[in-house]
């Protein structure tokens, strides 16, 4: 009895194993790179339908993240856990519904111009889709901005075109040359608006109005603040511009320009 005992164990063992193994899977090496531009896979939108609705009623949050805490140089970028210990990224590029109906609402009214070079844009590329690009530009902007108070070069090279990678990368060293490290937190992104868009030569470009509230401090080698106030959150405009041939099989955009209003 006690031999027929363990033979029972030994298949509820095998038996368990298989189904970890088929729910969790494994690492291959091929996983993609997180691409913050990137369009949903219709099928998971399908698998989402079935979920709880948003409240019609709801106010739209867009700036409402917990904070993503950017450490100095030394350490790795690291961000405050939701309640559940996870990050929320529910929906498309990390937009509710209601949040995504608001900002398609923007853009129907947005000026000619800028709706005529959208739909240019979306000729040369049908795969390319307004609302959805704001998604991506918002992610983008936290993973920069991160990046660069982190001193992680290496994370700026796929997401900024070359001359601008430059630009911050010599910052980067010069930051690093002095021995200051900086701190950032991004509270939240409390507007995000495509103010221009144009096709030129199947080159897309598209310029946004990014306003979000940070916190920065810059510290010296021996620890002392020399710019910036951790208790002070700063509301910050920055105007982007991102770039795509849309004759590329590359599917990524890239930050080619960076400017703040005077």
């Amino acid at each position: 009895m006690q031999h027929l005992d363990i033979v029972f164990f030994a298949i509820v063992a095998v038996v368990l194993g298989w189904k970890l193994y088929s729910v969790l899977g494994r690492r291959t090496g091929n996983e993609r790179r997180v691409d913050p531009f990137a369009r949903p896979d219709p099928k998971d939108l399908a698998s989402r339908r079935g979920g709880p609705r948003d409240d019609a009623d709801a106010p739209v949050q867009i700036g409402t993240r917990r904070p993503t805490i950017v450490r100095p140089e030394s350490d790795a970028p690291a961000e405050a856990p939701a309640a559940n210990g996870q990050r929320d990224y529910s929906g498309r590029n990390g937009m509710s519904p209601r949040e995504r109906r608001q900002i398609e609402a923007d853009i129907a009214r947005a000026p000619d111009d800028v709706r005529d070079g959208l739909a240019a844009i979306a000729k040369a590329d049908p795969s390319f889709n307004p609302a959805d690009f704001i998604g991506g530009a918002k992610i983008a902007f936290e993973m920069i901005v991160q990046a660069f108070a982190a001193g992680e070069t290496k994370a700026l090279q796929s997401l900024l075109a070359r001359d601008l990678y430059e630009s911050f990368a010599a910052a980067i060293a010069d930051r690093q040359g002095k021995g200051w490290k900086q701190k950032t937190v991004v509270i939240g992104i409390t507007q995000a608006q495509i103010i221009a868009a144009t096709l030129s030569n199947k080159e897309a470009r598209v310029t946004m109005k990014l306003v979000s509230e940070q916190t920065s401090v810059t510290e010296d080698a021996g620890g002392n603040v020399i710019e910036g106030d951790a208790a002070h959150v700063d509301s910050i405009i920055d105007i982007w511009t991102f770039a795509r041939d849309t004759s590329s099989r590359d599917p990524n955009w890239q930050l080619v320009q960076t400017d703040q209003p005077s």
